[in-house]
């Protein structure tokens, strides 16, 4: 049994019924052999109990205190049962690819089962419907709970699953030393938060105390146009969501993103990427007539995970990177991004990149809970709150050469993230073999019209190519 640090136990705290809070994968592959459904989902399920062991994910599940009284735990799920988590669906004869989008964001509107270990893996037979994909085509949807994973260890299972070179696929016996646990007595997990809460307030004294000299430093520091302050607004994106999930995908040429990076020096593909959206919600709103004067910002999450570190959970900090959504120029509005981002980036190294996880850490849990809730209730605020950022923007590096899963080659991958009140709007640029695909998560009630929205973002990195090209046959 172990128990959860305080950043996952930040994203379980936060599950809520209109916002459940797992983050998802979704891959397509194209098989060397065509095979009946029922013979490809027995081969999916066996290749995955035969994988079950590369992570403690897939079977130990939550254990909650009584009254938020202390952070849960793992336990090992002593009722396991794969066939509650592998699930089989069929497309419709005539299906287009926004409907087959409209299908995952139906699947990923839908919360995980809490009592049982938190993912799930979704089968999709039938995407040779859809023109783009070859014959036999299927897909696997898998979505895990973000208490268990962040996308740097989810891209790590990701890779455990999958080879460099096809393999048909043979039943092989694993010997499995595993074994489940028997939940502990109330009373021991009660005396356990007891001794746990006599301990934190002291914690929590010794972090503020390293913490608050480094904030009085920099609060001290005179905003520039490369290190601009806090822009506080109140955008569409900035609402309380409903149940209902919209999933929009854009396609760029990861070769042009890594090309323009090279015009800049101290640019790297999150910039680009930052830039790209930045022009997006620029274009999205003023055809909306709702762009505000001050300039939009994202949440961007940091991988700060050391070589020591489980490779389960969360070890992630957050940036606000500026999306310089008040300049038109892309060039412009580039390379302001980027000094944005590396102030930010700066910021965080001068207070301490795990800064965030260790507050989290030591934070009483039931003041963590109450915290959450009272957010999500102000979301119901006429108007809204005004927010230091509109969006999450998540950069997660996928392999540059092609993978299979067991003879399947994997010909499509995107990632899916989460949204909640008050931030309804999630992009996840994910780079595979040579393309980057952007999703964007939204809710219909952050995202009016998101197929203008794609439609920004195509236009957005055109303008952006373009005026790089432009740079180059001039110098």
């Amino acid at each position: 049994m172990q128990q959860l640090n305080g950043l996952d136990a930040l994203f379980a705290h936060n599950e809520r019924q209109h916002a459940p809070m797992h983050i998802a994968a979704l891959m397509v592959y194209t098989p060397q052999t065509t095979k009946h459904k029922k013979f490809r989902l027995q081969e999916i399920r066996s290749s995955i109990q035969q994988r079950l062991s590369v992570s403690p994910v897939f079977r130990r599940r939550l254990l909650t205190v009584p009254y938020n009284l202390d952070q849960p735990y793992w336990l090992e799920d002593e009722d396991f049962q794969l066939d509650n988590h592998i699930h089989s669906h069929d497309l419709p004869r005539k299906t287009s690819e926004s409907e087959f989008h409209s299908f995952i964001a139906q699947l990923h509107a839908e919360p995980i089962a809490m009592q049982r270990p938190l993912w799930e893996a979704h089968v999709i037979h039938g995407l040779d419907k859809l023109p783009h994909y070859a014959k036999g085509s299927f897909g696997i949807y898998m979505k895990v709970h973000h208490a268990a994973l962040d996308g740097v260890s989810g891209t790590d299972i990701l890779a455990a699953l999958h080879g460099v070179e096809p393999q048909a696929f043979k039943p092989v016996a694993v010997t499995d030393p595993w074994q489940g646990e028997a939940p502990p007595s109330k009373w021991a997990v009660t005396r356990n938060a007891y001794f746990n809460n006599l301990r934190k307030p002291q914690q929590l004294f010794t972090q503020a105390r390293q913490l608050i000299p480094k904030l009085r430093r920099e609060l001290q520091e005179v905003p520039t146009d490369h290190a601009p302050p806090l822009s506080w607004q109140k955008s569409p994106f900035n609402a309380r969501i409903d149940g209902q999930r919209q999933v929009m995908v854009a396609r760029f040429d990861f070769t042009r993103l890594r090309a323009i990076r090279r015009l800049f020096p101290r640019t790297t593909v999150n910039h680009v990427i930052l830039c790209v959206v930045g022009g997006a919600l620029r274009s999205y709103l003023i055809k909306l007539d709702q762009l505000p004067t001050n300039s939009l910002a994202s949440l961007v999450p940091v991988n700060v995970r050391s070589k020591d570190h489980d490779s389960c959970g969360n070890a992630i900090s957050m940036l606000i990177g500026n999306l310089r959504t008040d300049i038109e120029d892309p060039l412009q509005r580039l390379v302001a991004v980027r000094d944005a981002a590396n102030a930010a980036k700066k910021l965080s190294d001068n207070i301490g990149r795990s800064t965030l996880s260790n507050i989290f850490r030591v934070l009483p849990s039931s003041l963590e809970a109450a915290a959450l809730r009272t957010l999500s209730a102000l979301a119901y605020w006429p108007g809204g709150l005004a927010m230091p950022a509109c969006t999450f923007v998540s950069n997660v590096p996928g392999p540059p050469v092609p993978l299979y899963f067991n003879d399947a080659k994997l010909v499509d991958m995107l990632g899916l993230g989460l949204i909640m009140d008050h931030v309804g709007l999630f992009h996840v640029a994910m780079s595979y073999n040579g393309v980057l695909s952007l999703s964007v998560l939204s809710s219909p009630k952050t995202l009016r019209e998101p197929e203008l929205y794609r439609h920004c973002l195509l236009e957005s990195f055109a303008a952006l190519d373009q005026a790089a090209q432009c740079q180059v046959a001039q110098a």
